[in-house]
């Protein structure tokens, strides 16, 4: 069966598919768009090309309309991360697009219409980074999508680049062919792009903050361990950059306000709590500031603008110096950096919770000197070794 007659035999019996609601693996539709849609894609690239092919017709309840995308591993495998090549019918069945696009999911954190204007500044952001032999579509799509269709308004917005469809008059079988390797082309440009941004950097650089209010402090309680998905997935491939500082940044200026508060209150001048990392020191912490007994204590914050942290990176620099001051220093996790009232977590003497057993800590990385290890320190510098 080739593309096209695919399509066309989805969008004929798509209707009575969505009346059975739940998912039917023996329908007929399930079969074109989960196994033979993926199956044909697969064809129409090199033998040896490394991509995944994913068809959804929804997970649980019928979709209101479905999907198949092609996925590079080493980006993701998933419709909610990652950039990837995706087919989308539109809600009413009168269009179709090839499109070149990302997940939405962390853009939930904006209401409907911040939402959208995000994920179009992010979308614009990422066209910038291609070249296009030949015309693509590079606004929203028309997905038909209605008040009760959120993933597909979403997927409207996160359309990078796309080609449009008539499905009252599909083109010959050898031009959706050649449509489909030249967004997987695009694809494999964005993926090369020296400047390819992650996803959560698309999403902190469209964060702006809000006035801030005294945060919500609570003390640190250990979380229950991930369970590992069956199958397993890609590599992680989250990356760093600049965009983050913004949220470092807040959370930063969050706890530096928190404990100037806290110094007043007991009696001390703010004087007394300094915000290193915003003079550009590196001691293995961020503030320097006091308890309510006038000791001197050191806090390394991290800051996430989601609700959930589930783990933490600490550079060797900072595990360096939790486990020399002991009781004395701290980890503050701040969440929700950008909301009005932020929540912070206070975890003390983190060196002491792994040597307990409360906490685990694995090596995340090897710092890899760019010198031979022959007349120079072996040592790598506090430069290599720091981040922000």
């Amino acid at each position: 069966m080739t593309i096209r007659e695919t399509i066309l035999n989805v969008r004929a019996n798509w209707e009575g598919y969505r009346e059975k609601i739940t998912t039917a693996k023996d329908h007929e539709v399930y079969r074109l768009v989960v196994e033979v849609f993926p199956r044909e894609l697969e064809r129409q690239l090199p033998a040896g090309a490394t991509f995944t092919y994913k068809g959804s017709t929804g997970v649980g309840n019928i979709t209101k309309a479905p999907w198949v995308a092609t996925f590079d591993p080493a980006i993701t495998t998933q419709a909610t991360q990652g950039f990837y090549v995706v087919y989308l019918f539109s809600v009413d069945l009168q269009r179709l697009y090839i499109s070149l696009a990302f997940g939405t999911t962390q853009f939930s954190y904006f209401g409907l219409s911040d939402r959208h204007r995000k994920l179009r500044e992010s979308a614009r952001h990422l066209q910038g980074l291609l070249r296009y032999p030949r015309p693509v579509f590079l606004d929203a799509l028309d997905l038909a999508a209605g008040r009760g269709d959120r993933l597909h308004a979403d997927y409207e917005q996160s359309n990078i680049a796309a080609i449009e469809y008539d499905l009252t008059d599909l083109p010959a079988e050898d031009t959706l062919a050649a449509d489909y390797r030249y967004l997987v082309d695009l694809y494999q440009q964005l993926i090369r792009h020296p400047l390819l941004p992650g996803l959560q950097q698309l999403f902190e650089a469209a964060v702006d903050p809000v006035p801030a209010i005294e945060p919500e402090v609570r003390d640190f309680t250990v979380r229950k361990p991930k369970k590992n998905r069956k199958g397993g997935g890609a590599p992680s491939t989250q990356r760093r950059s600049l965009v983050s500082k913004k949220v470092g940044d807040r959370g930063e200026e969050i706890v530096f306000n928190y404990e100037c508060l806290n110094s007043v209150s007991w009696g001390y001048s703010r004087d007394a709590v300094q915000w290193l990392a915003k003079e550009g020191k590196t001691p293995g912490w961020d503030i320097t500031s006091i308890n309510q007994a006038g000791e001197e204590i050191f806090i390394e914050v991290k800051s996430s603008v989601g609700p959930n942290v589930t783990g933490l990176l600490m550079t060797a620099n900072e595990w360096l110096a939790a486990a020399e001051h002991g009781d004395r220093y701290y980890i503050y996790i701040v969440t929700d950096v950008m909301q009005r009232r932020a929540n912070i977590e206070v975890i003390r003497n983190p060196a002491r919770l792994v040597k307990d057993g409360h906490l685990t800590i694995v090596e995340a990385a090897w710092a890899l000197g760019l010198h031979p290890s022959g007349g120079v320190s072996d040592d790598v510098s506090e430069e290599l070794l720091e981040e922000r």
